[in-house]
């Protein structure tokens, strides 16, 4: 993306020595982009808001119509705030200035921006329909909002309208992104909890309905922020809610969805361990803004890979979705999206909120919405590119804690490499491994691999040889491992699936016990798959372990068939099945009656015994290993709560206090286990499960334990349920 064609460098002496001018000159991107403001203001919807904010603000007293009309005066007016506020000023023209900025900038701190031209070519083609598209990519950068416009520009695509914090409401810069296509909205929504602001809902839900009626595009992050530790963070459906509102009301005739995954060699924008350590997020301003652009300029960043999804058509996947629905028949195969088919699992529980609560669907709908968003986070996820920076700190984070010798490295980074390509994920780079170590290592900095010199010297006859050898040291103490953690998390979702069934099965106690195979302990094969869902049950939080329209059994039972295709598992030839029907769950027998062999369910399963399969299972048991001991010590935090209550910040530290006591005395291993992150969603986890409950007092949460809980014994019990993943 930051090569010119060299045909534009030969046409004349201006293309020669102004090439990127030149360049951006021939890009025919001129749009009029409507101006929506006053349809906004005169839309019903936003009429009916400030009504019942009137009613609101008058609720239970006695006023004269003149006080009446200087409270709708009031609310009226905050209605073109708000909007003045929000609205997008797209210009043409900047859009050309910003694309030679871009340019040369962006050439100064990456060594290239890589696209796949087939994937630009499939969004051309379905904006020849002239109908919205909305493009959902994961957040990782502040550069993710100015890069798909870029590309989108500079390859003669319409540039988007991309909904942006309002923290990047910073003098000047906020101006730009605005020229460049950014609305800015609240983070959130409502100033007060238990008040809502109809106002603002009203004027925001317009605003993106009356754009997207107008034929524009529309960019958002359906994470709603940037992610903390580097896996996908579970979708706001907030504003998809709308987008999808505005096609059922017949709005607009159809959108096209674009997910998009965006994989940077090396962070821009910094690390966020600050904020893992649990210190507050540093808001934006000029000053550090200014700080940020001059360090960026000054730095090599690598390689940043974009990859846009197959679009579908939002229009079918919704009329599929309601007849899988509706239909009798669960279909149950693994969720292939193309823009006539989609598979759903009507029995899916919402496990999350809206970031936005717009509450503009019926509950019939919500689900829809729902599956929708965890197909775009799920679909982008898996067109991630991995980037020798990830692969690197996988490899550290579960093979080699402890460091290695440099041609260990290389040997590990091969042998990755092929277990990558075997599971189908893309690989953002080509070459020998011994190149991209030593080039990840440098992307990596000092501070999270260092690199030693050994120098082997001896005498051989009459000759003297001198040789060095190079060991690559990881930072694996607080608070350098959640920044190595970030990258690592990448590939984590790659294995995860394998991780899972592994972890259920070394918790049945099936790992090898002696090398006389007759006595090694056989556990019957719904039992690891039952232990698996519990295992996905209390990382409902961290992951999306199969696309909508999957069943989780499903595809953790192909994954046990895969683990014994590759003989990690071995199955009992000829076995006696003891146990009845009975004893399998429902939900497998639902499927297997209707999709499989019930045969299966009764197998007897072990661990391989072999030594390179002893070694792959110690591997994947390392991936989901640090989440165990994260919910562990959340878990033990627990009887604090017995009798009082304690604010969230308070509980944290508490948690932290714990989990470093624990680490001394050698109970848990993972020190990234202390992420804030990870400890935040042990608590959703522990709401969901109504272990504790919370209330709201100026702004802070306070937790509690339900009445049922309230007992030492009940909570030892929780406990337990988690330990036994532990270690």
């Amino acid at each position: 993306m930051l090569k010119v064609p060299t045909e534009n460098r030969n046409a004349s002496i201006f293309n020669r020595f102004f090439h990127h001018v030149s360049f951006i000159l021939q890009r025919d991107c001129s749009v009029c982009y409507t101006d929506v403001s006053e349809k906004v203001l005169a839309a019903e919807r936003v009429k009916t808001a400030i009504k019942t904010s009137v009613m609101e603000d008058l609720k239970g007293q006695d006023t004269l119509d003149s006080g009446i009309t200087a409270t709708q005066i009031l609310h009226k007016q905050r209605a073109v705030h708000v909007l003045h506020q929000m609205r997008s000023c797209i210009s043409s023209f900047l859009l050309k200035i910003a694309a030679w900025v871009m340019y040369k900038l962006l050439g100064k701190m990456l060594d290239g921006i890589e696209v796949r031209k087939d994937q630009i070519e499939s969004v051309k083609k379905v904006s020849e329909n002239k109908m919205p598209i909305i493009y959902l990519p994961l957040h990782r950068s502040h550069l993710d909002y100015i890069l798909v416009t870029f590309i989108l520009y500079m390859n003669g695509l319409r540039a988007p309208l991309v909904a942006a914090g309002n923290n990047l409401m910073i003098p000047f810069f906020g101006a730009l992104l605005r020229g460049l296509g950014a609305f800015f909205i609240k983070r959130k929504l409502d100033p007060q909890n238990g008040q809502r602001d109809y106002v603002y809902r009203a004027v925001l839900h317009t605003y993106m309905e009356e754009s997207l009626k107008e034929g524009h595009s529309l960019e958002f992050f359906i994470e709603g922020g940037r992610s903390r530790t580097g896996k996908a963070v579970l979708p706001k459906a907030g504003l998809l809610s709308i987008v999808v509102d505005t096609l059922m009301s017949g709005n607009i005739k159809d959108a096209y969805i674009v997910p998009i995954a965006m994989s940077y060699e090396k962070l821009l924008d910094g690390n966020f361990v600050s904020e893992q350590t649990g210190k507050p997020k540093q808001m934006e301003s000029f000053t550090s803004a200014i700080k940020g652009i001059w360090r960026t300029l000054h730095s090599n960043f690598g390689t940043v890979r974009v990859d846009f999804c197959p679009p579908f058509s939002l229009k079918e996947f919704l009329m599929a979705a309601e007849y899988s629905y509706n239909s009798p028949v669960q279909t149950l195969q693994p969720c292939v999206v193309q823009q006539s088919q989609c598979f759903f699992n009507h029995t899916m529980k919402s496990r999350r909120r809206s970031e936005y609560g717009t509450e503009i669907v019926s509950e019939d709908h919500r689900q829809l919405i729902k599956d929708l968003a965890d197909y775009v986070v799920f679909d982008a996820f898996n067109a991630y590119s991995l980037m020798s920076t990830n692969l690197l700190a996988f490899l550290f984070m579960t093979k080699h804690r402890k460091g290695c010798m440099f041609d260990q490295l290389v040997h590990s980074m091969n042998w990755l490499r092929e277990e990558l390509i075997k599971r189908n994920k893309n690989i953002s780079f080509n070459g020998e491994s011994a190149d991209l170590v030593t080039r990840a290592a440098q992307l990596l900095g000092k501070n999270l691999v260092s690199i030693d010199t050994v120098r082997m010297e001896w005498s051989s006859g009459h000759a003297n040889s001198n040789v060095r050898l190079f060991y690559y040291n990881p930072s694996m103490s607080l608070p350098f491992i959640f920044e190595l953690q970030y990258y690592a998390n990448s590939v984590l979702p790659v294995f995860l699936l394998e991780s899972v069934v592994v972890s259920s099965a070394c918790s049945l106690k099936l790992e090898e016990q002696d090398d006389d195979d007759s006595k090694v302990a056989y556990v019957q094969r719904s039992h690891v798959l039952k232990q698996s869902l519990e295992i996905c049950s209390i990382l409902q939080y961290e992951f999306i372990f199969s696309p909508p329209g999957t069943s989780i059994c499903t595809v953790l039972n192909a994954t046990i068939d895969d683990l014994v295709e590759n003989s990690t598992f071995v199955i009992k030839e000829k076995s006696e099945f003891d146990e009845a029907v009975s004893d399998i769950p429902d939900l497998m027998l639902d499927d297997f009656f209707e999709y499989g062999d019930l045969s299966e369910l009764h197998q007897q399963i072990k661990v391989s015994s072999e030594n390179e399969d002893k070694t792959m299972i110690q591997f994947l048991r390392s991936i989901l290993a640090p989440f165990f001991e994260s919910y562990f010590i959340s878990t033990c935090t627990l009887p604090n709560l017995i009798d009082v209550e304690i604010e969230e910040s308070l509980l944290l530290q508490e948690i932290k206090k714990v989990g470093l006591k624990k680490l001394q005395q050698g109970h848990i291993y993972y020190e990234e286990c202390l992420g804030l992150d990870a400890l935040k969603n042990a608590l959703k986890l522990f709401e969901s499960w109504k272990i504790i409950t919370f209330r709201m007092n100026n702004s802070q949460k306070l937790y509690s334990l339900q009445p049922y809980y309230n007992n030492e014994m009940r909570l030892k019990d929780i406990i337990n349920r988690i330990m036994k993943y532990v270690g």
